[in-house]
Parts: structure tokens; sequence; C-alpha cells
């Protein structure tokens, strides 16, 4: 998996990446290896950016 830059500066870990993936692997219903073998890369970026996003929103409302 390659890096993925952030808005803001920074890059996810790849436990965000992968993270990322299994939640959406599961909000979406089907395994983690079905999403990553059905989605392109670009849709893939977007999952990672969108719950890092979300990730740094819920760490700032709670003062971390």
């Amino acid at each position: 998996m390659s890096m993925v830059e952030l808005p803001g500066g920074g890059c996810a870990t790849e436990s965000e990446a992968i993270s990322a993936l299994v939640r959406e692997s599961k909000r979406r219903g089907v395994s983690y290896g079905h999403l990553v073998a059905s989605t392109t890369e670009r849709d893939r970026t977007e999952i990672i950016r969108d719950y890092c996003a979300e990730k740094r929103r819920k760490g700032r409302r709670n003062g971390k």
C-alpha cells in the first residue's frame, strides 16, 4: 500500500490505512479482500483520507 498524503500535511500510517479499509469493508458488508480487489487506488485513498479526517476531528473535539 502506498503512502497516503493527508490534507494539511502528514501521511496516514499503515495502521490507519488498514483500519480505514477494514471499517469501510464492514460498513459495506464485504470482506477486506473483496473491498481491496473491487476498488481503485483512488477510491482507497479517499476512504483513508476520510477516515483520518474524521479521526482528527474527533480527537480535537475530545481535547486530544
